[in-house]
């Protein structure tokens, strides 16, 4: 605000307004606008809500520091917030100056805070999944795994952004396999992007029942060979394209098409949103430190994908599971196979 002359900074964004709080911006969790918006002076942050909401946040979401305008459930929040060239905001519209992209870079950069509860919030993460999937038989439908695992979330306090599960029918299909009522048969891939109090995991796992081939084992490594290529590529100050790059490179050099990294985006950033945007060979916005990302290669019916927090001395992975079997790439402990 200093640095652009305004006097006040409206935020109307659900991702943004999660962020500012530490808290949920959100009541229907399938739209992008938010049960309140926040205006921010040099001095002082108010809320504008209507009289449904307000009791609420008041009481579970909102920073005692915050005061709150309230307003009748029929009108509208608009005629309330200031406009102008003197006011920004995170989205178009007023005559605001639309600083969109300069707060999503604010926000990418995650206070010490906001690290730690984020670190407990992926630990929970993993474990409520991982507990889920060790209930699941071959002759579960997907539907009912995807049951499984919205119970243990919820049991962890942790809300739904996005599930996925696909069995051996779909696994090799669909690279965002919404749960049906096909059955899991031989094996079974779920993915979460599980929220809590706006800070957002993403976790991939997979189960096998029987024996399996060695050639599948095999890409199950290679995937994960790619995603190592991507952890190692993955420096703070560097641009987003290099792990991109890393994963061009490394489909072919352990068993996969050329072009594999084209069926599907490779992953970007994360924290407030599932992604902030998906990275590709064009991006050049740099990774910042303590930043949250979420890289998710994939090929042949199999993903890898954990959170892990950009650091200026490593690469963190957040996801972890200490009752999940594992085995080392590249140097790191990595989810292995749960073989049933």
């Amino acid at each position: 605000m200093k640095d652009k002359g305004l006097e006040a900074l409206v935020l109307r964004r659900n991702p943004n307004l999660a962020w500012a709080i530490a808290g949920r911006a959100h009541v229907p969790t399938t739209i992008d606008a938010a049960c309140f918006d926040l205006v921010i002076t040099q001095d002082s942050a108010a809320a504008i809500t209507n009289v449904v909401e307000a009791p609420r946040l008041i009481a579970e979401e909102f920073p005692s520091e915050i005061s709150v305008k309230t307003i009748p459930w029929s009108q509208g929040r608009d005629p309330l917030l200031p406009t102008g060239a003197k006011v920004g905001s995170d989205q178009p519209g007023g005559e605001r100056v639309d600083l969109g992209i300069e707060i999503e870079i604010i926000r990418s950069s995650l206070i010490a805070e906001d690290v730690a509860r984020f670190k407990e919030i992926c630990t929970d993460a993993a474990i409520a999944l991982g507990g889920a999937m060790k209930e699941v038989s071959r002759t579960d439908r997907e539907i009912d795994v995807a049951g499984l695992i919205t119970r243990a979330l919820w049991r962890a306090n942790l809300e739904i952004a996005f599930l996925g599960v696909a069995g051996q029918d779909r696994v090799d299909k669909f690279r965002h396999p919404l749960p049906t009522t096909s059955l899991v048969g031989n094996r079974v891939s779920a993915s979460i992007c599980a929220r809590r109090k706006g800070l957002i995991a993403s976790v991939t796992r997979i189960v096998t029942f029987g024996p399996m081939a060695q050639e599948s084992l095999a890409k199950y490594e290679g995937i994960y060979k790619v995603e190592g290529a991507m952890f190692d590529a993955t420096v703070v100050g560097k641009a987003f394209s290099d792990p991109i790059s890393a994963a061009i490179a490394a489909y072919p050099q352990n068993g996969f098409e050329k072009d594999e990294w084209q069926m599907h985006h490779q992953g970007g950033p994360t924290g407030f949103l599932p992604r902030d945007w998906p990275a590709n060979l064009g991006t050049t916005r740099t990774i910042a430190d303590n930043q949250p990302i979420a890289w998710n290669p994939t090929g042949a019916g199999w993903k890898a994908e954990d959170t892990i927090l950009a650091t200026k001395s490593e690469v963190k992975i957040l996801t972890n599971d200490p009752e999940w079997p594992t085995f080392v790439v590249n140097g790191r402990t990595r989810p292995f196979l749960l073989q049933r």
